[in-house]
C-alpha cells in the first residue's frame, strides 16, 4: 500500500507545480486592474514573486502587503504598475521595464531569483549598477531570496551580496534584506507546489524585507523622493 502512495507522489508535485504555473494570466490580470485608481503611484519592477505566482490571492503577495502597508501608514491609496515579468532576469527588466515613469512615488525592485546560477556575477553586477542609475531616490531595491533547495543555493547568496554591494554604491537607495527575511524557509509550508515560488506564509517573509525597509527610509527620505509620505 505505500509503495502505491509512493508511485503517485510525482504526479501530485505535477499537479500542484501546474497550479502554481497557470496562475500566471490571472496574476496579471488582476495587476493590471490594480494599476488604474490611487493617489500614490507604486512602480514595481521584477520578476514572477513581485507577481506573486503561487498565492492563494494576490492581496497576499509581498506586493500587495507593502502597498497596503504604505496606504496604512501614509493614509493616501496606492495605485500599483507591476511591470514584473515571469521568468524575468535582470537583463529583461532593461529591456522590457525601463524606464520609470515620471510620477512614480514609490519603486521597488526584485529580481535576481532567475538569474542565479544563470547570469554570470559579473554582468548581473553591470546590469544591476545600469538598473539603479535610473532609479529615483528613494526606490527600495531587494537582494535574492535564500534558496532552500537545488544546485543554485551558493549561487543566490553570490548574487545577494553582489546586490547589497552594489545598493550601496547608490546613497540615495534603499536595500530590502530579502535574503535575511527568508532565511530558514520552511520547505513543507512556505514555498507552494513548485517548491520554488513562495506559499501565503512565504511572500509575508519578503513583505517584511520591503516594510521594513520602507519605514526606515521614511525617516530620512523627503516628500517627492519616492518613499517619504509625510506633508
Amino acid at each position: 500500500m505505500r509503495k502505491r502512495r509512493l508511485a503517485w507522489l510525482p504526479l501530485l508535485v505535477l499537479v500542484r507545480a501546474l497550479r502554481v504555473r497557470i496562475s500566471v494570466g490571472p496574476r496579471r490580470r488582476y495587476w493590471h486592474r490594480r494599476a488604474q485608481r490611487g493617489e500614490l503611484n507604486l512602480v514595481a519592477l521584477g520578476d514572477s514573486l513581485t507577481q506573486g505566482i503561487g498565492l492563494s490571492r494576490p492581496s497576499m503577495s509581498w506586493l500587495g502587503r507593502f502597498a497596503s502597508h504604505v496606504a496604512s501608514a501614509g493614509g493616501r491609496s496606492v495605485r500599483i504598475d507591476n511591470r514584473a515579468v515571469y521568468g524575468a532576469r535582470i537583463a529583461d527588466l532593461i529591456a522590457a521595464q525601463l524606464p520609470v515613469p515620471v510620477d512614480a512615488d514609490i519603486v521597488t525592485v526584485c529580481i535576481g531569483a532567475n538569474d542565479s546560477g544563470r547570469t554570470e556575477p559579473d554582468a548581473f553586477r553591470a546590469d544591476l549598477r545600469q538598473v539603479c542609475g535610473q532609479l529615483p531616490p528613494g526606490s527600495i531595491v531587494g537582494d535574492v531570496p535564500e534558496f532552500q533547495w537545488c544546485a543554485r543555493i551558493a549561487a543566490a547568496a553570490q548574487l545577494s551580496q553582489i546586490v547589497r554591494d552594489v545598493v550601496a554604491e547608490f546613497p540615495a537607495l534603499f536595500l530590502a534584506r530579502v535574503e535575511f527575511h527568508t532565511t530558514g524557509t520552511r520547505i513543507l509550508t512556505e514555498l507552494a507546489g513548485d517548491f520554488f515560488h513562495p506559499s501565503d506564509s512565504g511572500y509575508r517573509r519578503i513583505a517584511a524585507a520591503f516594510v521594513s525597509a520602507w519605514d526606515a527610509g521614511r525617516v530620512v527620505a523627503p516628500v517627492g523622493t519616492g518613499i517619504g509620505l509625510d506633508d
